[in-house]
This record gives C-alpha cells, structure tokens and sequence, in this order.
C-alpha cells in the first residue's frame, strides 16, 4: 500500500454503496449551503489526517491500519445483510468493530475530543494557579502580574492545543471497548420502504437519548439509542442489551424521520444516492428550522 495524503475519515468502501450508478455521491455541504457530486474516492477525507511524525518523519501506519484490518470487514457483513442471510457472533463483531472506528475517526469526534480536553486543562490549571496563590506560591511576580495571571486563568482567555497523536491514541485505546458496548446490543436491521432510501454523513454513528435519560446527561453508549445507517436501503438500530437479531421495514414517513436525525448529527457533509430525495430534506429541515424559532 501506498502513503496517501488523502485519509479518508469515512471509509470510500462505505461511501461506495451510497453512490449512483455513475459512480458519484450526491453531497451536500452545510458549512457553504450548497449541492455537489464527487466520487466515494474525493469525498469524506482530509490531507494527513491519521499521518504523525515519528522521529522526524511522516508514520503512515494508522491509515494503513484502517485501511487492512477495519475497512475490508465491512463489505462482506452488508452483502449477508442484503440477502437477509442470519450473521454469526464473527460477523456481529466485524460490525461492531466497524461502527465503533467509524464513531471514532471522524472530524466530529477530534473536536470533541479536543472540546473535553480543553475543557479540563482550563479546569484545571484554574484550580492549580488558586492554590499556589494562597500558599504564596508565586514568587517573581508583582502583584499586577498576579492579577493579570488570574484574570486569564479565571475567564479562560487561552487557547489549548492539543496534537492530534491525543485524539489518535484515544480512538485506538477506546475502539475495542467501544465496539464490544455495541456487539452487547440487540441488532435491529431495518430496510427502508420501496419508495425511500437512508442517507449517512460525516459522522454517521447517531444516538438518540433514551426518555428516561436526565436532561442534563450526555449522549452515552448506556442511555441512548444507537442509529447507523448501513447503505440506502438498511440502517442499523442498536438498543437494549442482549443478543437477538431482527429484520424489519419501516415506511416512507419513518425513514425520513430516521434522515432528519442522521442530517442532524452530521458535522459538515451529507452523502445520498439520490440527488432529489437529498435536495427534498434540506428543504424539510430549512423549514423546520425555520418553524422552530
């Protein structure tokens, strides 16, 4: 395998099956408002996104990770799905492992990633620099100085950058407990109706809060439904624990209530193979938008 600069952070194996049969994905971009077609190969993907420097040179390991041992157990599990054939324990966890990187690699996850850190640093170090000022431990600086210190720390006038190589550690760490939380699930594969078709995006993994979940809560594995739209036609619903396996159909009006929550937790792009339904609930979620204010 080559050194691509070019990483994609939704797998083209996945992206694939959400192209026409021209081979282009329907895309639409959040951040410019606007529609485009780009091959599964030019889309979801980003200049050395997993590359890292290892003694003074680019390491390409992490993508070709992905790339051999995540991305190629993807395809087999679908077909299986699309001829509605039972999935074994081994194709179960070739699913989930799937999932679990993909919830994990995406421009989303880096920020929030980056978001908790930074939040916790500043945290912190407001916490720190208040002791040693009480134990007058600030030798060297004057008392402007010190207020100056303070003011910063306490309205948290910085910035926290954090390298990359954190948020990679974290995906690799967090994958294999991650993806063993989701083979712990009832897999719940739902077609959608003839007339309708599922769209992904940028950061397809979605969860939807349980009713019983506190307001305040977070969206975690243990409160929250998990939705992972699989190709156009099938979408993955993972609920309560257990080991059961089911097929079902849902109709026109509940696959694009299954959009509107994929569009939602979307980062940036939208991806569909069709152009007109994807057009269609931009214009549905413009005008919701627009009702709800």
């Amino acid at each position: 395998m080559s050194n691509p600069k070019k990483q994609h952070y939704v797998p083209q194996v996945y992206l694939n099956f959400f192209a026409e049969e021209s081979g282009f994905l329907n895309i639409y971009d959040r951040e410019k408002d606007e529609f485009r077609k780009q091959t599964p190969a030019k889309a979801g993907n980003s200049t050395h996104f997993y590359t890292v420097e290892v003694n003074g040179e680019k390491d390409y390991s992490i993508e070709k990770m992905l790339a051999n041992h995540v991305e190629g157990i993807y395809k087999p599990v679908i077909r299986k799905i699309e001829n509605k054939e039972y999935l074994t324990r081994k194709d179960k966890e070739s699913l989930a492992v799937f999932i679990a990187f993909q919830h994990l690699r995406t421009p989303a996850q880096r920020k929030n990633y980056n978001h908790m850190v930074d939040s916790v640093y500043k945290k912190f170090s407001k916490i720190a620099f208040q002791m040693q000022k009480v134990h007058g431990q600030l030798e060297g600086l004057d008392d402007v100085e010190i207020e100056s210190l303070g003011e910063i720390f306490e309205n948290e006038k910085y910035d926290v950058k954090v390298p990359k190589e954190h948020s990679l550690e974290f995906m690799l760490s967090f994958s294999e407990k991650l993806s063993h939380m989701l083979l712990n699930h009832n897999f719940a594969i739902i077609k959608a109706s003839s007339k309708s078709e599922f769209i992904t995006s940028d950061n397809p993994y979605c969860m939807v809060k349980e009713k019983w979940s506190p307001p305040w809560s977070g969206h975690g594995v243990v409160n929250t439904t998990k939705i992972f739209p699989l190709t156009p036609r099938y979408l993955l619903i993972l609920k309560d624990a257990g080991d059961k396996m089911v097929y079902m159909q849902l109709g026109k009006a509940e696959v694009r209530e299954m959009n509107f929550t994929i569009a939602s937790w979307s980062d940036r792009f939208l991806y569909s193979k069709n152009e007109f339904l994807l057009k269609s609930l931009i214009v549905k979620i413009k005008k919701k938008l627009i009702q709800s204010k």
